[in-house]
């Protein structure tokens, strides 16, 4: 019977519920988890989806912090000490006018 070696769910827990116990599981899960998927969704099993208008600017505002973030971490990897600075500068003026746009 397959496990997850992280947490311990078991394939006949995810076929009795439905639900994963980790990200682990994902990866312990794969088959099964595609199948389950074209069973409800035919040949579909990778998102398509948009994202509703009401939550497109906070989205992209997530993406461009995350990106961000992920810039000044690799800036501080390579040793670019003052262009990780200007990011974080950047970050933190995102982050503040996020702020005022959300108290308006």
């Amino acid at each position: 019977m397959t496990v997850c070696p992280r947490c311990g769910t078991t394939i006949d827990d995810f076929r009795r519920t439905g639900l994963l116990g980790c990200a682990e599981c994902y990866r312990v899960f794969r088959e099964e988890i595609l199948l389950t998927l074209r069973r409800v969704q035919g040949n579909h099993t990778r998102h398509e989806g948009g994202i509703p208008a009401a939550s497109e600017e906070k989205y992209s505002f997530m993406l461009e912090r995350q990106h961000l973030k992920e810039e000044i971490e690799r800036a501080m990897r390579e040793g670019r000490y003052a262009e990780a600075e200007e990011l974080q500068q950047r970050l933190k003026e995102s982050n503040r006018t996020r702020r005022r746009e959300e108290q308006s």
